[in-house]
C-alpha cells in the first residue's frame, strides 16, 4: 500500500506543483505590491523627493543640503562639514528648513541624517510619496517579503514529512530529496538580502525616476543629484562633502530597503540582485526543477512511496 495513498510519481507530480504555486505566490505578491494603482499622474516632484525615490532617505538630505548650498544658506568646508551662513530657518521647503534648524553647530550629512527634526522631515516625504503611489511603504516592502515565501515553507514540511516517511519504511526518496534541495535553494535566494531586498520605489516611482535620466544633461544639475548621486555637482567641495560624509553608492536600478522597515535605514541597490524595471517590492529570485519521472521511477528513486 502506497503511503497517504499516493504513489512516489503521484506525490512528486504533487509536489511539484506545490513548489511551482509557491513560487508563483511568492514572487507575484511582491510584484503586485509594487503596482499599486494611481488615480492621476504624480506631477512634478520636489527635489528631495525626487532625491528619495533616486536613491533613498539619505540621499534626499545630500539633495536638500545642495539646495542650502546653491542658496547661499549653508557653506561646507574640506572637512565634509555643513554649517549654517545665516539665521534663516524656513525657506518652503519643509526638509531644508528640518536641515537648517539642525545646523546649530557644523555638522557632517551623516550626523544631519540622524537628527530628529531630519528624521521626521523624511518620514514625512517617504509617506507622501506612498500616497502618490511612487514608494512601497517600508512596512508593506518586508511583509510581503516575509510572507511570500509561507506557501513554499509549506510545502517543503509536508515534503519533509513524506522524506522521513519514506526513510523509515525503506522507500525510495532520491528524486525527493532533489526536489526538497530545490525548495531550499528557491527559499534561500528569496529571504537572501544581498539578492533580494524588498525594493522600496513602485515602476510609477520607476518611470519618474527614469525619465529624469533620460534628459540628462538638460536636466537641472539639483535633479540630476537627485537621481544620480553627488558627483554630478560642479562644486568639488559640496560633491565631495556628500559623497565622503555618506557613502551611497547609486546605480541606475533601484534601491531597497533594509529588514529594519523604516524609512531612516535603507540599503543600495544591489546590482545583483534588483533590475530598475520594477523595483518592486517585486522582485525575487526563482529557482526551477524538474523530475522527470514516469509511471515507474527508475534508478533515482521515489518521493518517499513505490511505484
Amino acid at each position: 500500500m502506497h503511503p497517504w495513498g499516493l504513489s512516489g510519481p503521484d506525490f512528486l507530480w504533487l509536489y511539484v506543483a506545490g513548489l511551482v504555486a509557491g513560487l508563483v505566490v511568492a514572487i507575484g505578491t511582491r510584484m503586485k505590491v509594487r503596482r499599486p494603482g494611481q488615480a492621476e499622474p504624480p506631477g512634478r516632484l520636489d527635489v528631495t523627493e525626487l532625491g528619495f525615490l533616486g536613491g533613498g532617505p539619505v540621499n534626499a538630505v545630500q539633495v536638500a543640503v545642495a539646495r542650502l548650498y546653491r542658496a547661499g544658506l549653508v557653506r561646507v568646508n574640506r572637512g565634509g562639514k555643513v554649517s549654517a551662513t545665516s539665521r534663516a530657518t524656513t525657506t518652503g521647503h519643509p526638509l531644508d528648513d528640518a536641515v537648517l534648524a539642525e545646523l546649530t553647530r557644523p555638522r557632517v550629512v551623516a550626523e544631519l541624517v540622524k537628527r530628529k527634526q531630519v528624521e521626521a522631515a523624511v518620514e514625512n516625504a517617504g509617506a507622501a510619496l506612498v500616497r502618490r503611489g511612487l514608494l512601497v511603504s517600508p512596512a508593506d516592502a518586508i511583509r510581503t517579503r516575509r510572507l511570500g515565501p509561507v506557501l513554499l515553507y509549506v510545502v517543503f514540511a509536508v515534503g519533509t514529512v513524506r522524506w522521513i516517511n519514506g526513510v523509515a519504511n525503506d522507500l525510495p526518496v532520491g528524486y525527493l530529496t532533489l526536489l526538497l534541495a530545490a525548495t531550499l535553494v528557491a527559499v534561500f535566494l528569496l529571504n537572501a538580502r544581498s539578492l533580494s531586498a524588498p525594493k522600496a520605489r513602485t515602476v510609477h516611482g520607476d518611470r519618474v525616476v527614469t525619465e529624469v535620466r533620460r534628459r540628462g544633461a538638460a536636466a537641472d544639475q539639483l535633479e540630476r543629484a537627485a537621481v544620480t548621486g553627488p558627483r554630478v555637482l560642479e562644486d568639488s567641495d559640496l560633491s565631495n562633502a556628500l559623497a565622503l560624509a555618506v557613502p551611497v553608492a547609486l546605480t541606475p536600478v533601484a534601491w531597497s530597503y533594509a529588514s529594519a522597515g523604516s524609512y531612516s535605514t535603507h540599503l543600495p541597490a544591489n546590482a545583483a540582485g534588483s533590475s530598475g524595471g520594477g523595483h518592486s517590492c517585486g522582485a525575487g529570485a526563482s529557482s526551477s526543477s524538474s523530475c522527470g519521472s514516469s509511471s515507474s521511477c527508475g534508478g533515482g528513486g521515489c518521493g518517499g512511496g513505490s511505484s
